[in-house]
């Protein structure tokens, strides 16, 4: 079998709210500029400052994650995914094995539904979607991404961290039937993201020179800095019938849309039940970056990740009190709502003056000298 060789140990144990996509990135970064950190390559595409979807004719707000790239497009350069599509099998097969024999692993898309070791194998509910995504809105079709290191006669050697901690071998059978994608399925025709899947796609990983040039600590250093500074920015932009949030503008639209639902009804406005569970996670990035620039790039930063911890523990406790509420089956008081509301208004506050923490940090000589030679 003809397989790469690796320069960095694989890593299964990923956490799970990790895309799929972003270990095979990080291991075609560290593979190709010997550098690369987890952390770093999500927040380099703004995770930990989701974008939100709102339509304005709702009667009760329900804001859904949507791509970053409708607010933070321009910023996302250190490095570019795109997609072809082979016409064949047998010429997908070819280019895997060049990229290999030039040591490059080769990222592919395909359906778990044909994956032997998935728990979406040949699963009968996989081909019954539902008419709703578990996210809100529209049910939503995408494919799944592997790396492929190695290639041989009959089968081939797979990298598939999240969520199938998978590193082993497949027959080409099975890869063939994979590689097709969703796209193959009529049963997702209707489905969002249709027009997005390709059979026998190959991932290309297109690397800005800047992420050449520069010590990974630098890259930490201004990809925190634009993260952050996305959050105190609180972006937003409006569409006909849409709005998009983020950030604090996003942490304000949810309290100031609980305050006016309660304050017209009495009510707790429980149509923002899933916006809170997914801001909850997307903290869970920036709590990694912040962590892995203390303990591994050894930045003076333990208080500031601390600090995150507690901002996590105080969102982690409001879509707690929610759930507490919108579940109980005796009448909700009054002065629970109003302590719901201020608690969520105080989290807001504990947050915003987190991020102004970072800034201050980001403003000291040592670091603002690198962001300062960026912008020079």
């Amino acid at each position: 079998m003809d397989r790469i060789a690796l320069t960095s140990e694989l890593r299964l144990e990923v956490p799970h709210y990790y895309p799929c996509k972003y270990p095979l990135v990080d291991l075609h970064l560290h593979h190709n500029t010997g550098k690369s950190m987890l952390s770093i390559v999500a927040n380099s595409e703004f995770w930990s400052v989701p974008v939100f979807s709102v339509q304005t004719a709702d009667v009760m707000p329900n804001p859904i994650i949507t791509r970053t790239e409708k607010l933070f497009k321009e910023e996302i350069d250190l490095f570019e995914l795109t997609i072809t599509s082979v016409s064949s099998f047998a010429e997908g097969l070819a280019q895997i094995r060049t990229r290999i024999q030039r040591n490059q692993p080769v990222i592919i898309s395909g359906t778990t539904y044909e994956l032997p070791y998935s728990p979406d194998f040949h699963n009968p509910n996989y081909l019954q979607p539902r008419t709703t995504s578990a996210l809100g809105g529209d049910f939503q079709i995408a494919d799944h991404y592997v790396c492929v290191i190695g290639l041989g006669s009959d089968e081939v050697l797979l990298y598939d961290p999240i969520p199938n901690k998978f590193f082993g071998n497949i027959p080409l059978e099975s890869l063939e039937k994979f590689w097709r994608g969703n796209i193959q399925f009529d049963v997702f025709t209707k489905a969002r993201g249709l027009s997005l899947l390709v059979s026998y796609g190959i991932v290309n990983v297109t690397i800005d020179p800047d992420y050449q040039n520069e010590s990974l600590e630098n890259i930490a250093i201004k990809i925190l800095n634009r993260v952050n500074t996305a959050f105190l920015e609180g972006r937003t932009r409006t569409r006909p019938g849409r709005i998009y949030l983020s950030s604090i503008a996003l942490s304000n639209y949810i309290y100031e849309a609980f305050n006016s639902y309660y304050s017209t009804t009495g009510e707790i406005l429980q149509s923002l039940g899933k916006c809170l569970f997914d801001m909850r996670w997307s903290r869970y990035y920036l709590r990694d970056l912040l962590q892995d620039m203390n303990q591994h790039l050894n930045f003076s930063l333990s208080e500031i990740a601390d600090e995150m911890l507690v901002v996590i523990d105080l969102w982690e406790e409001v879509y707690r009190i929610f759930l507490t509420l919108v579940r109980k089956k005796s009448a909700i008081k009054d002065e629970q709502i109003h302590k719901f509301i201020n608690f969520l208004a105080g989290t807001i506050k504990r947050e915003n003056e987190f991020h102004l923490q970072i800034q201050d940090w980001l403003n000291n000589s040592n670091v603002g000298e690198i962001l300062n030679a960026r912008t020079s």
